[in-house]
């Protein structure tokens, strides 16, 4: 018979700590790298009428032995209602017989595994001494990028710009509380990524927030907002004179990612194009090699690390008899 089991946020929550959802994403990005995962493009619905997009993204993870899909939305004036921003679902299903595993919260799956993603581009592309980071955003990536970060890095301070200085106080009262570090709310984006070793954009933004003649040598940015037609936070100067542009897949980002200004602008070509992270992180590809270098992350975000996070969630919920167990057959 074939058991399904439903899994709530909230035991999602007790199941993914982010050392475990690093380690993932890390497998995650060398099976792609490796060829070990089909992934159909990103399916892209525009909801213009109630300023909203969902993505659904779909993956089958040889290594993992699963097939995931997930569907994303993001709903821009849901808080007026009382509702989140964007809510996701994930379901896994058995990639040999196809039978359905798992349905579960994909909100907080997907936060922490793009924070993880984050992390496991700047191990290999930031200064190994790296620790003051500037982030643009202060909602739920915001604050997961730098989690993640305080995993690999010993930070020291954190600089948040946000338009809504509610939400960037709000941003200092709890991050500061988690870290235990320096963590201020500033009147700008350039005041966030000045005299920083790691710039973090995390914004849905449609037009840059970053310039190029902010970055100072030997910075790394993670540019994680863009991951559809149109959006952009950053100059796309910026990858004309980054040493090293690295992006999770080609495929995505030409498309959908920061890479899609500056290459539909004749700033950059696909060969400039340093590597896909998980070619790095195999050594088939060198990270960083000079303090001085300017490096950047692309992140448009992939369906194998979906699948990668979700199963650390389902086997720990399946040692811990959590969730609902639901028999279809």
């Amino acid at each position: 018979m074939s058991e399904i089991i439903i899994l709530s946020q909230q035991e999602v929550r007790s199941c993914l700590p982010m050392s475990d959802a690093i380690k993932a994403v890390t497998d995650a990005y060398k099976a792609f790298a490796l060829g070990q995962v089909e992934m159909p493009q990103v399916q892209h619905l525009d909801v213009a009428k109630y300023r909203g997009e969902v993505d659904i993204k779909s993956g089958a993870a040889e290594n993992f032995g699963l097939i995931g899909t997930k569907i994303a939305s993001g709903y821009y004036d849901n808080p007026k209602l009382g509702l989140p921003p964007g809510f996701a679902v994930i379901i896994l299903l058995d990639l040999k017989t196809s039978m359905p595993l798992a349905i579960m919260d994909g909100s907080y799956v997907t936060a922490v595994r793009t924070g993880a993603a984050g992390a496991v581009a700047a191990s290999v592309l930031a200064r190994k001494d790296a620790k003051r980071v500037g982030v643009i955003g202060s909602g739920t990536q915001g604050r997961m990028q730098v989690l993640a970060l305080n995993e690999i890095f010993p930070l020291e301070q954190v600089k948040v710009f946000n338009i809504n200085k509610v939400n960037s106080e709000k941003y200092v009262v709890e991050m500061s509380e988690r870290l235990g570090i320096d963590v201020q709310a500033v009147d700008t984006a350039q005041i966030a990524v000045s005299n920083v070793d790691i710039v973090v954009t995390a914004v849905p933004s449609k037009k840059p927030m970053i310039m190029d003649e902010w970055i100072e040598d030997g910075m790394h940015i993670n540019a994680f907002g863009a991951d559809g037609p149109g959006k952009q936070e950053l100059d796309p100067n910026i990858m004309k004179r980054a040493k090293k542009i690295v992006v999770d897949s080609l495929k995505q980002c030409r498309v959908i990612g920061e890479t899609q200004h500056a290459l539909a602008q004749g700033l950059i070509q696909e060969s400039d194009i340093h590597a896909e992270i998980g070619e790095i992180l195999l050594g088939k590809k060198v990270g960083r090699e000079t303090e001085e270098e300017v490096t950047l992350f692309d992140s448009t975000g992939l369906a194998v690390q979906d699948i990668a996070a979700a199963n650390v969630v389902y086997q720990l919920a399946k040692q811990k008899e959590m969730g609902q167990r639901i028999k279809l057959l």
